[in-house]
């Protein structure tokens, strides 16, 4: 895998996209397909730790779990920072992520005053066709077992997702869905550019970005990335940085990564402040638990992947449940992981800051996180408790764990901080993107998203990296 990967002697590019996660390689894919004559960097704090998606070998959840602990680092301060991490690798936390994926319900953009996204009716349905198309395929899933749950459940609405792998018998029991993710797309990026011998595309992995550095001559431009090695494979060239120079910028290293950097580097707002860069943090109110269904025969028919969505337009009702079949964490029975996911509140006291004094090894300031549920948030949390043990009785299962909050961080679905909006009074970046104040430094992942919706965000992220990467071919900025 490493002959694949290419460090530029240069490092000068036309777009510089900083994390290779879901976003980030929607922007640099998209860029490479419609604007040939624009030169690509992808910088990567982490090594190549998989071609493909973590499920594609047919892996087990459970082994997912493993994975993630001895790979994950958790950078982060305050709030998420027990339950918060990041993958450090090729294609981000996108290679282990999204068993079922999702567009974002038309009501999650436009329900909240305070977090509506500055776009038209129906803006992202062909950049979603594209997702789809892309990490999907025209592969469906189906199943008898999941038909008798959706059956089961056919008063809340349940469905088979939109997309994904088929489900059939002879999958594992507790195997995971996997897609084409960021790493396998990436990486066939990179093998096109090797066979056309263009050197279009360039991937710096094991490439810790530390501050964004403005050019003297033109205060409204960003000139370069500071970079330092990072991983096992350059740890002998720790202490020596270097820069990454660039005409076009793109943040796309995850709503607290991008946010920390931006603040790092000392950008504000155009007044001088920091104005909303940080604010706005949200994630994914995250419950999960494991129900025993031995007693129904009908559910040996094969595996189960269903979901159910949200009941109703009201807030409160703004939360999605995943059932699949798994295997139990503690001693392997074959059992239904039972996953809801609620919505946040978007509030502006919900921020990432700099954590004072706190520098890791690279001397880079830490994030300090702040993360607190509305009084709507609780409210949205018992509502999807109830959700879940409404949805036990229905299948006549018992708990085999029953469902908890897990900590906040968990659902590693970060999203705001740098939210597009139509002033910096409302958020961070113009609705194309742009961060107020700056002429070429784009925000490309889940921070740009004034409200974080209920489903697994890697659809909606690499819909909106296709729209920026547009954005930046419309401006001129590539």
């Amino acid at each position: 895998m490493a002959s694949l990967i290419r460090i530029s002697a240069a490092h000068s590019f036309d777009v510089v996209v900083i994390g290779s996660g879901p976003a980030g390689v929607a922007v640099a894919e998209r860029l490479y397909a419609q604007r040939p004559d624009v030169t690509i960097a992808v910088l990567e704090r982490g090594s190549a730790l998989l071609r493909r998606h973590f499920y594609a070998s047919g892996a087990l959840m459970s082994e997912r779990d493993s994975f993630l602990a001895r790979h994950r680092v958790r950078p982060w301060r305050g709030d998420l920072g027990e339950g918060g991490a990041l993958l450090p690798a090729l294609g981000g936390r996108g290679i282990v992520g999204g068993s079922q994926l999702h567009r974002f319900y038309s009501a999650d953009l436009s329900l909240w005053p305070n977090g509506r996204w500055p776009l038209a009716d129906g803006e992202l349905d062909p950049y979603y066709g594209e997702a789809e198309a892309r990490l999907l395929g025209d592969s469906r899933c189906g199943g008898p077992a999941q038909t008798y749950v959706c059956d089961l459940l056919a008063g809340l609405d349940a469905r088979h997702p939109p997309c994904g792998p088929t489900v059939d018998a002879e999958r594992r029991p507790g195997a995971g869905l996997s897609h084409r993710s960021s790493v396998q797309r990436l990486l066939a990026l990179l093998d096109t550019d090797r066979a056309a011998q263009s050197r279009r595309l360039e991937v710096l992995p094991d490439t810790r970005a530390i501050r964004l550095v403005v050019d003297p001559a033109r205060p409204r431009q960003i000139a370069e990335v500071r970079c330092v090695p990072a991983g096992r494979s350059r740890e002998a060239d720790a202490d020596h940085p270097f820069a990454v120079r660039g005409s076009t910028f793109v943040l796309a290293a995850s709503a607290v990564e991008s946010a920390r950097l931006v603040l790092a580097s000392g950008l504000g707002s155009p007044d001088g402040t920091r104005g909303n860069v940080g604010r706005y943090l949200m994630e994914h109110i995250y419950c999960r638990g494991y129900l025993d269904v031995s007693r129904r025969r009908e559910m040996s028919h094969g595996p189960v992947s269903v979901f159910v969505p949200p009941q109703s337009a009201a807030p409160e009702s703004r939360f999605q449940v995943e059932i699949c079949s798994a295997t139990h964490p503690a001693d392997g029975r074959p059992v239904l992981r039972v996953t809801g996911s609620a919505a946040m509140d978007p509030q502006r006291h919900n921020r990432v800051t700099l954590s004072p004094g706190d520098r890791d090894g690279h001397g880079v300031p830490r994030a300090m996180t702040v993360l607190r549920l509305s009084p709507g948030d609780e409210r949205r949390k018992r509502a999807l408790l109830r959700g879940l043990r409404d949805i036990a009785g229905l299948l006549g299962g018992r708990w085999a764990t029953p469902p908890v909050v897990m900590p906040r961080g968990a659902s590693y679905h970060e999203a705001g901080t740098l939210r597009i909006a139509h002033s910096p009074e409302e958020g961070a970046a113009s609705p194309d993107g742009r961060l107020f104040g700056w002429d070429n430094l784009f925000t490309g992942d889940g921070s740009a998203f004034p409200s974080v919706g209920v489903a697994n965000p890697i659809l909606p992220l690499t819909a909106m990296g296709y729209r920026v990467a547009d954005r930046i071919a419309l401006s001129g900025g590539a």
